[in-house]
């Protein structure tokens, strides 16, 4: 597979590539902005409250942002949120990482957030060939986690005062994904999606 195949007819994962020209210069900004307004800056970067600078020159750094957006009926490409890997550890065939997601609140479907989610972990794994996902999170972020689960993560444990949140230190939920686990069944569930909604 290659990123272009990470979408059904109304959800497409598309990696942020500076300079590209499915991209506007202004597009790191918006979705901070999109993040900002809607309250979800340190929640999603679990206790950093980043600025504007800091959060394009993190994912620039990154290099590893997708952006994840529903096609509408116009063809039109609507950002609901954007996903990226990070502090990668091993070597081809036992390498781990950290995924991150951020969901905006104008997403049409509910479904498109899990949809969305299930691409970005089969792009990691199978483009950028991350054996297994860390989810980190807020130990206090129920609904990530509750998320993260009906994706395919699994919890694993409580880090006590591992984020630093609000002035203090708090707890960390940990969860994971292996690609030995979790992609026969994305496959199977994309070769469904695939055949009844083609791009």
């Amino acid at each position: 597979m290659s990123w272009h195949d990470y979408g059904l007819r109304d959800v497409q994962l598309i990696p942020y590539m500076k300079g590209s020209p499915v991209y506007i210069d202004e597009t790191l900004p918006f979705l901070y902005r999109s993040t900002k307004q809607e309250g979800k800056i340190e929640q999603t970067f679990c206790g950093d409250n980043f600025s504007l600078g800091q959060f394009v020159a993190f994912f620039e750094k990154l290099g590893t942002m997708q952006v994840l957006a529903e096609i509408e009926d116009n063809k039109r490409i609507k950002p609901v949120g954007y996903s990226w890997m990070s502090n990668p550890h091993g070597v081809d065939g036992a390498r781990s990482a950290a995924v991150g997601f951020c969901f905006f609140n104008n997403a049409s479907k509910r479904s498109s957030a899990r949809d969305l989610a299930r691409l970005a972990i089969a792009y990691g794994m199978i483009d950028m060939k991350i054996n297994v996902g860390h989810g980190i999170q807020l130990a206090s972020n129920v609904q990530a986690q509750n998320f993260a689960r009906r994706v395919g993560f699994k919890f694993v444990g409580v880090v006590p005062k591992y984020h630093y949140y609000r002035g203090e230190l708090v707890d960390a939920s940990i969860m994971v994904v292996e690609d030995t686990e979790w992609l026969p069944g994305f496959e199977m569930w994309f070769a469904t999606e695939n055949a009844v909604r083609p791009k």
